[in-house]
């Protein structure tokens, strides 16, 4: 059975004695957190590893540095973006569209987003154990997203499988 976890509840179990966000007042460049893979598109970077997929990649229409700063990424390059605002919103940056890549924004937060990945991260574990029941935990993986954000699972830019 999946369902939404808290953020600090996830943060907890994923960096014992932490806390979400680890940065007050929010997750910024410089977070004392490790890499650590989430789930599979789901790989959240330590600071030096951020830094350097933020000025390393070709994307200059997508104002990395300036307006957004890459946070994470997916095990097949894509990127995930954090506002530098205080806004902490989310995007996806698609490492398929090269130099002409833009955030595409998921109407989500920092903390939405670690809910996210622990959700992704629960809907591959049932997925591995066999437990999927044909499409039901696709399903209801997907009405999980929808409670998390409304407009999530139409934004999300993965299929889920």
């Amino acid at each position: 059975m999946l369902a939404l976890q808290a953020p600090a509840a996830i943060a907890q179990r994923l960096w014992p004695g932490s806390t979400w966000p680890a940065v007050v007042p929010g997750l910024m460049p410089g977070h004392g957190l490790p890499t650590t893979e989430i789930a599979g598109d789901f790989v959240l970077l330590d600071h030096l590893a951020a830094a350097q997929e933020t000025w390393g990649r070709d994307a200059p229409l997508a104002m990395l540095g300036q307006d957004w700063w890459v946070f994470a990424c997916s095990g097949t390059g894509d990127a995930w973006l954090l506002s530098r605002d205080q806004q902490q919103a989310v995007a996806f940056l698609d490492h398929a569209a090269g130099p002409d890549a833009l955030p595409q924004p998921l109407g989500i937060d920092a903390g939405q987003w670690l809910q996210l990945a622990d959700l992704m991260a629960q809907l591959e574990a049932a997925q591995d154990q066999g437990m999927d029941q044909g499409q039901d935990v696709v399903l209801q993986a997907l009405a999980l997203m929808e409670q998390l954000a409304p407009g999530l699972s139409a934004h999300y830019p993965y299929t889920l499988a």
